[in-house]
């Protein structure tokens, strides 16, 4: 894998670079707490900028089912006007299209475009070739800047290295190196804190830490899924049924794994309704567990206060109802005044820790959920893959279509 800074000379060159902009859009505007995602990829953006690049910025927002514009990415934009610059920096109403080509071929040296949500197109998640062989075209080099989405095999992620130089962006290169540090060499003790939903990407990490790590501290709706794993009341709460049998496969009376002693109930999961403190398993049959209970607070801030690093992924309540937000805003507390490494990743907890004037206090925060995580259980991501595969093979092959396209535009 490549640094962008391998790249001899910027000058005119037209940089395709995937970024991750997949923000919460919320009443029109960008949700992104003090931007936390988008300056983490201006350092890239900004070294493009300054050594004459033309920048071409692609990206994915949500789950859109064809052009569903309530997913368009016009509000990052503004937000990254506002952010990076306001003047040289434009927006393509489209992924594809005369008028895309035209305010493509239209920009000058240090100028950048944005274009519309690849997700627009079913192709971009079925990792269609020639989905990925169209947008190579709009660049003369392609840089990765998307560590967050890098655990996915699409288009603009695996696709476009075998049709274009590519390397690695700055922000990509911080990612690597951090993690891999954390993951082939943890400080001791090593506490693991999971939370949030994508249950079945965090119980592949807490098998492949089992034994790496001191504790693990669970809750949300893996600690859902493997209460109910143990035959354990949980009421109307939210599980992953299908990874039931996995759940009942992990070891859960192991010394260093801990759930929740007791946990918050609601009978609502919008608005507060007949809020409970149950223990463990005794939670009623119309009930949701939406937080976990002071036991359980005092339980893992002892456990956390051991620590010299904690990895927290996940909230662990439903963090967006204030009333269900005291078990994490507690665990933040216990986890920030720990003298070790705090290493935070996933943009729920991220924006959690973002509006309570957390995220100052930890020591790395992670752009990426799921690939942070599947990084850090030693999984091998795709787009990483993509990056250093082209190293051995793919860019001869990439060098040659471009000599070709060159010769083609003349």
């Amino acid at each position: 894998m490549q640094s962008l800074k391998k790249i001899s000379d910027l000058q005119g060159k037209r940089v395709l670079i995937r970024v991750d902009f997949n923000l919460p859009i919320t009443e029109g505007e960008a949700a992104d707490g003090s931007g936390w995602r988008i300056k983490s990829v201006i350092p890239t953006l900004e070294y493009l900028s300054k050594n004459g690049a033309k920048i071409i910025i692609i990206s994915h927002l949500g789950r859109p089912k064809g052009k569903d514009f309530n997913f368009s990415l016009y509000p990052i934009f503004l937000k990254l006007k506002e952010l990076w610059r306001g003047d040289g920096l434009f927006f393509a109403q489209d992924v594809f299209g005369p008028d895309v080509e035209s305010q493509i071929n239209n920009l000058k040296d240090g100028e950048a475009v944005l274009l519309e949500n690849l997700r627009f197109y079913k192709e971009e998640e079925e990792n269609d070739e020639s989905f990925a062989e169209k947008l190579s075209k709009y660049g003369d080099v392609f840089i990765n800047d998307a560590f967050a989405a890098s655990h996915r095999a699409h288009a603009s992620i695996v696709g476009i290295p075998n049709f274009l130089k590519s390397f690695a962006g700055f922000l990509m290169e911080k990612e690597i190196a951090v993690l891999t540090a954390i993951r082939d060499k943890p400080r001791r003790p090593l506490v693991l804190v999971m939370g949030g939903a994508k249950a079945e990407t965090k119980l592949k990490l807490v098998r492949h830490f089992l034994d790496k790590s001191e504790a693990i501290i669970l809750g949300g709706v893996l600690a859902n899924t493997l209460f109910l794993a143990k035959n354990m009341d949980i009421g109307a709460s939210v599980v992953e049924e299908d990874l039931l049998d996995n759940a009942k496969k992990l070891n859960i009376t192991l010394n260093n794994l801990h759930l929740p002693v007791d946990v918050l109930t609601s009978k609502s999961l919008i608005t507060p309704n007949d809020l409970k403190v149950r223990p463990a398993g005794l939670v009623g049959p119309d009930e949701f567990i939406v937080d976990i209970g002071p036991d359980s607070v005092k339980l893992f801030s002892k456990i956390i206060g051991t620590a010299k690093m904690v990895i927290w992924n996940g909230t662990l309540g439903l963090t967006e109802i204030p009333a269900f937000k005291k078990g994490s805003l507690e665990i933040a507390n216990a986890i920030s005044q720990i003298s070790g490494e705090k290493i935070i990743g996933g943009g729920d907890l991220i924006n959690f820790l973002d509006e309570e004037n957390l995220i100052g206090k930890m020591s790395y925060v992670s752009t990426g959920g799921g690939a942070m995580l599947e990084f850090l259980a030693d999984d091998i991501l795709p787009g990483i893959e993509a990056l250093s595969r082209q190293i051995a093979s793919d860019a001869t092959n990439a060098i040659d279509y471009q000599t070709e396209r060159d010769r083609d535009n003349k």
